[in-house]
């Protein structure tokens, strides 16, 4: 067979000049196509650092992708996020909830079967995380376990009400003390916010500043928030006298921007009288200009 293709192109010479005159074009496109990524992430860079300080653009899609009437009940009825955005960007929210959701395993523990209600509640906490990037996958999770109540791991013999395990990709959640995270609104602890930050986190840690404005708004942000409460001892004990956050926000910086990031949802006006400095650092740090915030 070899010889035979060898002898039809020794035959016919015009076959090896379509096939290198294609295999040029293609590398031709290659090459302009990777000119093009180069210079619109340079573009963009500057635009970040120096000009904007957020993407050039939130949304791009190819084809938008929509929800079943069902799911659109539950985000029209139970998600107030999404009830508080305009049409359009309503329009780009359900099209993310219906990629996470096309992308992500969701898994009953102790014989708890998965019902839409968890399925499109919980992805919708994960996009609203990201809704203000452009890059809007979190790259450390393709699955969510879901128990009933409190679970007990192995790994450091406790129980828990959710947990983000990176090596497994899994964010992990008590579905009866996610869904109070929810039905109070106003205390500023909601479980699903919480456990997606620390995924979030970890992931654009994982990025890298350089390959992601994602990670970088996130990251510099970050860095922002901590470096403004450190160099002040007084603005510091502010804070923990305030009692505004949560004890549990001290523990360490993964947890102290996890609760930070949910009073910033909960409670957004409560946190801009208070603090409005840190306040407008998150903002900027997600990206979030959205009615209510």
């Amino acid at each position: 067979m070899l010889q035979h293709v060898s002898t039809e192109l020794q035959e016919n010479p015009l076959i090896d000049k379509y096939v290198i005159g294609g295999l040029a074009i293609i590398l031709s496109i290659v090459v302009v196509v990777a000119a093009l990524v180069w210079f619109f992430n340079l573009i963009e860079s500057i635009y970040v650092d120096y000009i904007g300080g957020k993407p050039l653009f939130r949304h791009f899609y190819f084809r938008i992708r929509d929800l079943s009437p069902k799911q659109k009940h539950i985000l029209d009825t139970e998600f107030r996020f999404y009830k508080s955005l305009k049409s359009k960007e309503q329009r780009y929210f359900r099209h993310r909830v219906h990629k996470f959701l096309s992308t992500t395993e969701f898994i009953g523990k102790e014989d708890l079967v998965i019902t839409e209600q968890q399925r499109v509640l919980i992805s919708a906490t994960a996009i609203m995380l990201t809704f203000g990037y452009r890059d809007y996958a979190i790259k450390l999770v393709d699955k969510i376990l879901v128990y009933p109540s409190s679970f007990y791991s192995n790994l450091d013999k406790a129980h828990h009400k959710g947990h983000f395990n990176p090596g497994f990709k899994a964010v992990i959640f008590s579905w009866e003390d996610f869904l109070i995270g929810y039905k109070i609104e106003d205390d500023n602890i909601n479980l699903g916010i919480h456990e997606f930050i620390h995924a979030i986190h970890l992931s654009a840690l994982k990025t890298g500043y350089k390959n992601s404005v994602s990670s970088y708004l996130f990251l510099s942000g970050l860095q922002e928030v901590t470096d403004f409460i450190n160099a002040d001892s007084n603005y510091k004990n502010k804070i923990k006298q305030s009692e505004y956050f949560r004890d549990y926000a001290f523990t360490n910086d993964f947890e102290f921007i996890a609760v930070l990031i949910e009073n910033f949802i909960e409670t957004p006006k409560a946190f801009k009288s208070q603090f409005p400095e840190i306040y407008n650092k998150v903002k900027r740090m997600l990206n979030f200009n959205f009615s209510g915030y």
